[in-house]
This record gives C-alpha cells, sequence and structure tokens, in this order.
C-alpha cells in the first residue's frame, strides 16, 4: 500500500507537466495564427473585397459585342462601376440577345430573367405613351446627343413621364441619331416615291407616319433588317444613318433619303429587386454616374457610329438625296395627324401633352 501511495504523486506530478507543455504550444500557435491574420486582413481587405461583398448582374441587349451601344456606352459603363465601387458592384454584359429576343429584353428585366438591360421602346407598344413624344414626326433637329439629353431631361421633368418607368428601375434613355429612308431599288425624291413601298418602322409613331405618306409599315427586329431587304421582304425602313454600320447594311441599301424625319428612344434599365440589392452606398455612387451623363455618352456613341456609316456608304456607292424645303413641307403636312392623334391620346388620359410637346421643341431651340 505504501509503494502505490509513494508513486501516485510522482504519476500525477508528471500529468500535470505535461498538460503545462501542451497549453503553452496551443496558446502559442493561437496567438501565432492570429498574429499572421492580423497581417494579412488589411491588406486583403484594402485590395479586393471578398466574395460575399462582390456582386454581378447580369446586362443583356440584343446587339452583337460590336454594336457601337455595346462598346462605347454599356462596356465602359460597367467598367467605370466596377471602378468607382471597388470591384463590388459589377455588370456582365450579354449581347446577341443571349438573355432574351428584342421583343422579351424589358419584360426579362422586370421579371428578373436578366437584372439590367438596354433595348428599344418600340418592340414595346404602348409601354411609353407619354415619352413617345420624342418619336412624333420631325421632332429630331438635332444630333443623337442632343435629342438624347432632351429625352432624359423631359423624364426628369415630367412625372407623367417618370410613372412610365415605374415597374424598374431607369438608368438612363436616349436616342438615336435622326432617323432617314433608307431604299433599296428606288430613289424617295418625292412624297409620291413612298406609295407602296414596304419600310420597315421602329416605333407605333413610326408606323403611321409611314402610313400617312401612303407606305406599309412593316415591324421587325433591326438585326432582322438585312436579310428582309435581301430578299426582298421589305423595300427599306425608316432607320438612323448610323445603323447602316450597326447592321452593315451597305451591301442591300441603294438610296438614302435625309430628312430628320424622326427618332427612337432606347431605354438602359434595371429590375428592381437586383438593384435593392445593390449597398444604399454604391447606390448613391451609381446615382452620380447614370441620368442625363450616360444618356448624352450614348447619343454620342450614335452621332460616332453615322459619321463612321457616312464614309463608308459613299466609299460603297449608296447614293445620299436631300429633299429641298417645299418637298419636306408635304412629308411634314402628310404626317401632322400623327401629332394630332398622340396629343388627343394624351387629352383623353388627362396629361397636357401640349405642355410636354412644347417643353421638347422649347429644349431643341436652347440646346
Amino acid at each position: 500500500m505504501k509503494g502505490f501511495t509513494l508513486k501516485f504523486p510522482f504519476i500525477g506530478l508528471v500529468i500535470l507537466f505535461l498538460l503545462f507543455l501542451s497549453a503553452c504550444s496551443g496558446s502559442t500557435s493561437t496567438n501565432m495564427n492570429e498574429e499572421e491574420g492580423s497581417s494579412e486582413t488589411p491588406e486583403q481587405t484594402e485590395s479586393t473585397p471578398s466574395a460575399e461583398e462582390a456582386v454581378t448582374f447580369s446586362m443583356g441587349h440584343m446587339n452583337s459585342q460590336d454594336h457601337v451601344q455595346d462598346s462605347m456606352s454599356m462596356r465602359p459603363f460597367s467598367e467605370e462601376v466596377a471602378e468607382a465601387t471597388d470591384g463590388r458592384i459589377n455588370f456582365q454584359i450579354y449581347p446577341g440577345g443571349a438573355l432574351g429576343s428584342p421583343a422579351e429584353t424589358f419584360d426579362n428585366i422586370v421579371t428578373g430573367i436578366m437584372d439590367a438591360g438596354w433595348g428599344l421602346q418600340g418592340y414595346n407598344a404602348g409601354k411609353w405613351e407619354v415619352h413617345s413624344v420624342m418619336q412624333l414626326p420631325f421632332l429630331a433637329e438635332g444630333d443623337a446627343a442632343k435629342l438624347s439629353v432632351i429625352a432624359q431631361k423631359l423624364h426628369d421633368t415630367f412625372p407623367e413621364i417618370q410613372a412610365e418607368y415605374d415597374d424598374v428601375k431607369l438608368f438612363w434613355v436616349h436616342a438615336a441619331d435622326p432617323y432617314a429612308i433608307i431604299t433599296s431599288g428606288k430613289q424617295v425624291t418625292s412624297l409620291e416615291d413612298l406609295k407602296g413601298l414596304r419600310l420597315r418602322t421602329p416605333s407605333v409613331e413610326g408606323g403611321k407616319m409611314i402610313e400617312s405618306w401612303g407606305a406599309t409599315p412593316v415591324s421587325m427586329p433591326a438585326p432582322e433588317i438585312y436579310d428582309s431587304m435581301q430578299r426582298g421582304v421589305i423595300d427599306g425602313g425608316v432607320l438612323p444613318v448610323a445603323a447602316l454600320a450597326d447592321f452593315n447594311l451597305y451591301d442591300v441599301v441603294d438610296y438614302v433619303t435625309i430628312g430628320n424625319f424622326n427618332t427612337a428612344l432606347f431605354y438602359v434599365t434595371m429590375n428592381k429587386n437586383s438593384w435593392s440589392k445593390v449597398p444604399a452606398e454604391d447606390q448613391a455612387i451609381i446615382e452620380e454616374m447614370i441620368g442625363e451623363p450616360m444618356a448624352r455618352t450614348s447619343g454620342e456613341a450614335f452621332d460616332y457610329q453615322r459619321e463612321q456609316a457616312l464614309n463608308k456608304a459613299q466609299e460603297a456607292g449608296i447614293e445620299f438625296i436631300e429633299l429641298d424645303e417645299t418637298e419636306l413641307q408635304r412629308f411634314r403636312e402628310a404626317a401632322q395627324g400623327v401629332t394630332d392623334e398622340w396629343l388627343a391620346s394624351m387629352e383623353s388620359k388627362g396629361i397636357d401633352g401640349q405642355t410636354i410637346l412644347d417643353e421638347a421643341l422649347k429644349l431643341m431651340q436652347e440646346n
């Protein structure tokens, strides 16, 4: 019994010593890890956001990645947003209708199939009836940059227009350069030359204008114009000159009749739920970038493309026709009913369309 009693204290001391060494080792390891972590974490935070902080949103459109709005507007915008938010907010561009056809784009943004996107308002007939004042005949006095800024200012001024974008977060709207009449095989030098022609229309207002001239409007996505002209489905269309380059129409177009006939509006919008996922700090940063600055940028992109298209079209032997003021007046008078109809429609909705139209005309004189 004495032997057992004598051995126990010795064994207990050994065990206690081993436990002490183990505790010291664990404490040292923990302290080293904490010191290493403290030296690395700030560096990682300052350089790039964590996977949890960075968010990437999809942004789709109908055109190829070579389209001027892709290369000179949307991609630069996405890069600037990423830089301004230190990589926290990113937009991944999906061209070529990868996330939806031209007619589906807006609805896909509303429902969240895509987070954001660019599209032509004309593919959603009746959606923007008030803002379509900018698409009325002969309300296109100026280049695309000027018309785009006016379109954005009208939105920012009139609650009736703002209400038309209530189901999305509007980034910006913009216009194309003034529309011309492009044709294959037949010149348009007078109102009579349009009789019986089948012309692609960009919008409801554009279609009514074409009808008022005695031609037949045909609605179709812009990427289908080349094949449709080549196969004789249409004789031409009312398009911006920039579209010659955007859709490589040089081989199928013989004549371009200049007249500043009208323009069309485009939207860049974001799904509301997707926008709500952007932190308030980053929303404020993006708000400073969108609106009028990006409207002007998108318009300038079309103006640049117009110059490129003019030069290449002349090299390709396309003939440009400018109507004299007397003939242009005949076109205006024939299409006046389109404007009158729009004003009557606004009145029936309790909207002061004349004030909105007058403001648009005033801005054209000021800018």
